[in-house]
């Protein structure tokens, strides 16, 4: 979208029939900086989760509870302490055994709409310019003879002619970058799955978490929930996988498990090993820029303004210096 209200030419490759196919659509979008360390990284969050005031049709701000969480908080990201008879007065649909060990209340979280957020950043795209091409997945990248120089992407129909390639393929970066000889060290997280119910009469108030599973109840009514935990899900997004994931949730929210769900998705999320994102042109091929993180949802707002400014008017993002593919990524201190 930046790209393209910039001036540029922009042509977007979609492998699938229609938007948010992948990752993105199968992201839970939690916009939160909650943890994420060192300062710079955790800035780079909240710098960005304010952007997200720019849309409010796209993304809401109830809060997150993270049950019994008893880790030191941030002062540069507000949280305060819940004991179980304030989590209970704050959530009353919770169960008692959900609310034993407290919880901790992160007022700025919130979450987004990720399908509408990607139709509606590639409409405004579309509507600058830029031609979005759904059924053309990148087989390949085309190289120059005699030079280390992007010159094409391959789909199963055409070629076509690139001044500059940005790739931003999640966990299928790899594969497109190893012909060339350039490594791109993603991993990914264990598979998730997601439900999202029917709308519901009111329940909760706020996101709620623990470490197996993500509840929100959103504006218009449905329960997101997803499960992110494990090794050991199921591959399939089925009926029956459906039904596991509302009766685990129903664990801790009781009134959920006669929830009817009516969406559900399975996938592995794109994750840089040391747990930051990689931006930036390659050294090896300078007109290939490479765009992956984990935080996608969260980073989407601030991420388009710096990437743009670095592709379209050459100037480099001293916001982005620590995220370079060229960095050192054997610092695993803050995987999370």
């Amino acid at each position: 979208m930046h790209l393209a209200k910039k001036g540029c030419p922009v042509t977007v490759l979609e492998g699938s029939a229609q938007p948010a196919a992948g990752a993105s659509g199968k992201s839970w979008a939690w916009l939160n900086a909650n943890h994420k360390q060192p300062a710079h990284y955790r800035d780079l969050n909240l710098l960005s989760m304010k952007l997200w005031g720019q849309y409010p049709d796209l993304a809401a701000f109830p809060g997150s509870l993270i049950l019994s969480d008893h880790r030191t908080g941030d002062k540069a990201y507000p949280s305060s302490p819940l004991t179980p008879q304030q989590l209970k007065q704050e959530e009353p649909k919770l169960s008692n055994a959900a609310c034993q060990g407290g919880a901790r209340l992160y007022k700025p979280e919130g979450y987004a709409y990720p399908e509408s957020t990607v139709r509606f950043f590639l409409q405004q795209a579309e509507q600058n310019g830029a031609s979005v091409l759904y059924e053309h997945p990148v087989q390949s990248l085309e190289t120059g003879k005699s030079s280390f120089h992007i010159t094409g992407v391959v789909t199963p129909g055409k070629t076509l002619h690139a001044d500059i390639v940005v790739l931003a393929a999640a966990l299928g970066i790899p594969e497109l970058t190893k012909p060339l000889g350039l490594s791109v060290p993603l991993t990914a997280k264990p598979r998730t799955v997601t439900v999202i119910t029917k709308p519901l009469e009111p329940i909760l108030k706020r996101i709620v978490v623990n470490d197996t599973i993500f509840i929100v109840q959103r504006r218009d009514g449905d329960v997101m929930i997803s499960l992110f935990a494990g090794d050991d899900r199921p591959d399939e997004a089925t009926e029956a996988v459906s039904k596991q994931v509302i009766q685990a949730a129903a664990v801790l929210v009781p009134e959920l498990a006669e929830a009817q769900p009516q969406q559900v998705t399975a996938g592995l999320m794109p994750y840089p090993v040391d747990a930051h994102p990689i931006v930036g042109f390659t050294k090896e091929w300078p007109n290939l820029y490479v765009a992956v993180m984990h935080s996608g949802a969260t980073l989407a707002p601030l991420m388009g303004e710096l990437v743009s400014e670095e592709i379209a008017n050459k100037q480099e993002q001293d916001l982005l210096a620590p995220y370079r593919l060229q960095r050192d990524f054997a610092d695993l201190s803050h995987t999370y």
